[in-house]
This record gives C-alpha cells, structure tokens and sequence, in this order.
C-alpha cells in the first residue's frame, strides 16, 4: 500500500505550488487547443495564423487576388461582352490555378521558417495548378458541348442566350463554372503532397482543393452578378472579378485546410519554442525531427538539436518516437528515451521545443453475446 502525501501549510505557500499549477495549466490548455483565463496567446492559445485552415484560405486569396491583378489590365470588357472569351478562359484559369497552387504550396513551410520546404512545395503546386488550368479549359469545352445542349433543352433556347436576366439560364452557368472550378481545384491541392512526396497530404488536398474549387465555382457568377450591377458589364464589372477570383482561392484553401484537419491522426503542438502554438501534423512515415530543413518538422536556432534528432514512426497500433543517437537526447514526460510508444497527451522535449503529443481516439468495436 502506497504511503500518505503530507502537505503543511509551509508547502502550500510555496510559490513553487503555484508555478507547477500555472505550468500543468498550460499543458492542459495546449492539450485541449483552448486558451487560458490568463490572455491570448501567452498560455496555450493556438495562433489563428497557425491554424491550417485560416493560412491556406489567406494563401488562396492572395494567389487568386494576384492572378486577378496580373490578368485585368489584359482584359478588355467589350471582348468578353461579345463572346470572345476563349482567350479569357485560358488567361483565368492558367493564372489562378498556378498561383493559387502556388502560395497553398508554400504556406506552410513559410509559417514554419523552411523555405526550403516552401520553395520546394511551391514550385511544384505552380506547376501542377498551371497544368490544372490548361485541362480546366479542357474539360470546361467538353462540358460545353455535353451539358448545354442538355440543359438548353430542359431550360429553352431563350433563358440560355440570356443566363444574366433568367434564373433558370444563370443557374445553367453556375453548375457548369463550379464543375470547371471543381476539377481546378482538385490540382490546387496537390502541390505541397507531391512536393513532399506524402500520398495522404496530396489525397487530403485534392479532396479539399475539389470541394473548395466546387464551392467557390458555385458562388462566382453570384457574385459578379449582385456586385456588377445585375450582370452589366460597366466599370464595376473589374471588381466583381476581382471578388469571384478571391472566393474561389479562398474557398479552395479553407477546405484544403479543413479537410487536412479533419482527417488528421496524430500531430505535435509545440508548447515551447521559436513557434509556440504551432502545430505539426505527422502524416509522413517516418517524420522526421531536427534542425535541418530537409526535416519534416524543421527546428531551428538551437545548438543542442541535431539535423536529425528523432523520428516519429507510424506502427501498427499507434506511433512512437525514436532517439537518432543524439548527445543532448529525447524526453518525454522528462525523461530521455531511446525509442518509445507515444500515449495521448505526452509531453516531448528536444533541446529548448517542447510539444504535446496528441491522437485522435480510434474507436474499439466491442461483441456482446
């Protein structure tokens, strides 16, 4: 039988009592993703900027609003009003597509101070949304030729001449734009997959970039409608692009995030370092953990880590972390480790970074009889 725990009125004003509290406070905040009564930030409130799915919307409305600005000047109203829009559609979707892919690329290895990373990402999600945009253009002429005469059937002749003063004629647009925005979407996602070489990172953002792409393709012509004055192509006609671009990449890039966060299984919080209230998801197996940026997770301006410093590998009923050899070591929950299975809630420290380890809970099936 365990001993008695005494404690005098000597110990309770300590103020170590008091320091302990606060710090087993904080764990528990960072464990749960919650703040703490003392302000924002300072105990365990996660970044809004670290959030994956606030920086990879902020990425597709950057990317789109910068398409939208190297485009415009380009364009000329009076062409598209006429029908001309071939070269439009080309110009749109190359653009958006590429740069969208772009910056959702490179977001995350940005907030992560790995530019290494971000380049590497960043190219390849150019050059995957760049060759996205020639098959949206593609595929949006074999829409045209499969579903309008469908639709021009269903609706009339006369709604489809006339899509911007006939609801049924508009809506017509609309399911064909958030078809073409879908499968631009679902090229948008894949950069930072492909670019890591991480199948789950690349099926997460082609789900997403798809549902954000249909999402947003479903609110563009909307949007340029109720912003340019009822469909006329005046002046306005520049802002409501500029509108329709920005929903697009921003919906895009909310949904990789969401999609990303929904379907995470493990990941690490970091609760003390350079970038406290960031978290890192383990999707790739092993992930690795060190100062070089070749890293998964990159820590960086600590002497005491190495470039390889430890490994998180996934095994078959959870995840454990491995030592690399190191001379400063691994701890968790304080205590150095060479290789050790990973529980819910540990704490792991390398050099000065400290996480808290998190899972999600796998539901156990039971057999009654």
């Amino acid at each position: 039988m365990a001993g008695k725990i005494r404690i005098n009125y000597d110990d309770l004003e300590d103020p170590k009592v008091d320091e302990t509290l606060a710090r087993l406070d904080e764990e528990s905040s960072f464990r749960k993703g919650i703040g703490t009564k003392t302000g924002p930030l300072e105990k365990g409130q996660v970044s809004l900027i670290h959030k994956s799915w606030f920086h990879l919307m902020i990425a597709g409305l950057i990317g789109a609003l910068i398409a939208w600005a190297l485009i415009e000047p380009y364009l000329e109203d009076v062409k598209i009003a006429q029908g001309e829009s071939t070269v439009f559609a080309l110009l749109m979707y190359l653009s958006v597509g590429g740069l969208v892919g772009l910056m959702v690329g490179c977001m995350e290895g940005i907030l992560a101070r790995n530019f290494l990373r971000a380049l590497k990402a960043g190219v390849v999600g150019l050059v995957i949304g760049f060759g996205g945009g020639f098959v949206a253009v593609f595929v949006a002429g074999i829409l045209i030729q499969i579903i309008v005469p469908i639709g021009v059937s269903i609706i009339g002749e006369e709604a489809a001449r006339d899509p911007m003063h006939n609801f049924s004629g508009f809506m017509l647009n609309v399911i064909i734009r958030s078809l073409i925005w879908a499968e631009l979407g679902m090229t948008v996602g894949l950069g930072p997959g492909i670019g890591l070489k991480s199948k789950k990172l690349a099926l997460n953002g082609f789900l997403g970039g798809m549902i954000g792409g249909a999402i947003g393709g479903l609110l563009f012509d909307p949007v340029y409608y109720v912003v340019s004055s009822g469909g006329t192509l005046e002046k306005e006609a520049a802002l409501s692009r500029a509108i329709g671009f920005g929903v697009v990449g921003a919906t895009a890039g909310l949904m990789i995030g969401l999609v990303e966060m929904l379907t995470k299984d493990a990941w690490l919080l970091m609760t003390a370092g350079l970038l406290k209230g960031k978290q890192f998801i383990v999707y790739k197996n092993p992930t690795i953990i060190g100062s070089s940026p070749k890293c998964e997770i990159y820590l960086f301006k600590d002497p005491s880590i190495e470039p390889t410093h430890a490994a998180i590998h996934i095994i078959r009923d959870g995840y454990e972390i491995e030592d690399m050899n190191t001379s400063s070591g691994t701890l968790v929950n304080r205590r150095k480790v060479r290789r050790q299975k990973l529980a819910n809630g540990d704490e792991i420290q390398i050099g000065e970074t400290k996480f808290i380890y998190s899972e999600k809970e796998k539901k156990s099936l039971s057999i009654q009889t």
